[in-house]
């Protein structure tokens, strides 16, 4: 599959709660964030009780709008789209002052309906979760849409005013047990009629400010060993007490959190209260946080149809690599050339997921140009672990960067080893080291030239590991080619052959 163009995207998210500029690179079925900035306004503060967009919300919107639509300019983007949600739908003052925004920056503000919101959240989700299977819940400052996901599919989604701006109004603080009893029944309310109640046992995928930065907190308390919020996954009972711990017990623990923004900080005691009535509700299979929604939707849906059939993981990878010589046509002949060694390879995943994330570090093998060969290994490690890579939950991600890891390495232990032990078992940790002391063979064996990597082929025979060259190459298999092969041999019990 040819690598596909590099272009830039630029996107306004218009929020009840937050206004946002984001620049992504799209590289593919891949994109990341490389410019990211937001203003927390609060549109939708005031909508509860008067029905009209804040007026000091509408004040700083304007006001990050205009420098926002300046940097576009000046970066000369691709594309630029908006996305304008529920504030913006919904308070009866806001045609009017869509209308500003078009006079005084010429930006076109088209809000977009609750159930298209839905969808493109939906989409922003699977675009870096391909195969996203069951609900995924998006809170904002006004609304809460609820999607169906089926291996990818996004499914009917339905848009709810239940929001904190909507339910708690002006004060989020959620100071007294009235208070509380009064926003469960609102919540209870909008949501009796729900058809997604009658499916439980599925993931439960979490998008949203809110929800993210409580699942931010939940690492720091209970020292997750990764800061990747990215299919970050808990467990329903977890869920459920870091939810009743939010609206409860830490309630003013969240309120003065540390690096956490007041405005959004008022916003997480309502999020607890809201998953504790959705897992209620739904009871599901496990939570699955998302940073990717909204904004990542509206350039997904904006891409053509044969780039979204692509794997944004390879696509990823290349990107990552691009620009590396040491990598350029070496991926597939290398993930060619290691393939008859999959009868005796330990397999950690189901095989296509196997296969897929070893060609992703086919793919990423040459990232560690021009670093020092002390530190090279732990760069390599720590860049892969934390990659803007979509598809990929942390398990699998920490196995990538394992893989990698001893692509340069024989040495055990990473810079990162509480979260290799605590994601990979003894088992996975040991078939990561054994392919890639397969790779390490492999770029040794053939200098990472592609052209001489297909002149070459390995294989298991009985007991030994076999290379061999053919006719004019053999003169590549000297003893240090031996040496890596015994590596490998050694990790597999098997005796090695050289046949040159």
């Amino acid at each position: 599959m040819s690598d596909p163009k590099f272009k830039r995207v630029g996107v306004l998210d218009i929020g009840s709660n937050s206004v946002r500029f984001v620049i992504y690179e799209l590289f593919g079925a891949a994109f990341s964030p490389v410019y990211n900035e937001k203003v927390l306004a609060g549109l939708g503060r005031d909508l509860r009780a008067t029905g009209f967009l804040s007026p000091k919300g509408k004040k700083e919107a304007l006001a990050a709008l205009a420098r926002f639509k300046t940097i576009a300019d000046a970066q000369g983007l691709d594309q630029i789209l908006v996305g304008a949600t529920a504030a913006m739908r919904e308070a009866k003052d806001a045609p009017e002052f869509i209308r500003t925004v078009k006079t005084e920056t010429d930006i076109d503000i088209n809000p977009v309906s609750g159930e298209k919101e839905a969808e493109l959240t939906a989409m922003g989700l699977i675009a870096a979760q391909p195969n996203a299977d069951g609900i995924a819940a998006d809170l904002g400052g006004a609304s809460l849409e609820l999607i169906g996901l089926d291996q990818g599919v996004v499914g009917k989604g339905i848009s709810y005013p239940i929001g904190p701006f909507r339910v708690a109004g002006r004060d989020l603080t959620l100071g007294g047990s009235n208070d509380l009893s009064r926003m469960r029944d609102n919540i209870d309310k909008a949501l009796k009629d729900n058809p997604f109640l009658t499916t439980q046992n599925q993931a439960l995928y979490l998008i949203g400010g809110a929800w993210r930065n409580l699942a931010g907190v939940h690492q720091k308390r209970h020292l997750y060993p990764m800061k990747t919020l990215q299919a970050y996954e808990l467990m329903p009972g977890t869920a459920q007490d870091l939810a009743r711990w939010a609206y409860g017990s830490g309630r003013q623990d969240l309120l003065d959190w540390p690096g956490v923004n007041q405005r959004r900080a008022e916003t997480l005691p309502y999020s607890g209260l809201l998953l504790d009535v959705l897992l209620d509700y739904l009871k599901p299979s496990k939570i699955v946080i998302s940073t990717t929604g909204l904004r990542e939707g509206l350039v997904y849906d904006s891409m053509p149809e044969t780039l979204k059939r692509r794997d944004p993981l390879l696509d990823g990878c290349r990107d990552l690599a691009r620009g590396n010589l040491q990598g350029v046509n070496f991926a597939e002949p290398l993930f060619k050339f290691l393939n008859p060694l999959n009868p005796v390879m330990p397999q950690t995943f189901k095989t296509e997921n196997e296969n897929r994330l070893r060609k992703a570090a086919c793919h990423l093998v040459g990232i560690g140009k021009g670093l020092h060969p002390d530190y090279r290994a732990d760069l390599v490690f720590e860049d892969v672990l934390y990659a803007p890579l979509s598809g990929l939950n942390h398990k699998e991600r920490a196995y990538l960067a394992l893989i990698l890891f001893h692509s340069y390495t024989g040495r055990q232990h990473t810079s990162n080893q509480d979260a290799i032990d605590l994601l990979l078992s003894q088992r996975e940790r040991r078939a990561a080291l054994i392919f890639g002391t397969a790779i390490r063979l492999a770029v040794v064996a053939s200098g990472r030239s592609p052209e001489l990597l297909k002149t070459l082929s390995i294989r298991p025979e009985k007991d030994a590991l076999v290379i061999s060259a053919k006719p004019a190459w053999t003169a590549v298999l000297t003893e240090r080619v031996a040496h890596r092969l015994k590596k490998l041999g050694q990790l597999l019990d098997m005796q090695i052959k050289v046949i040159a």
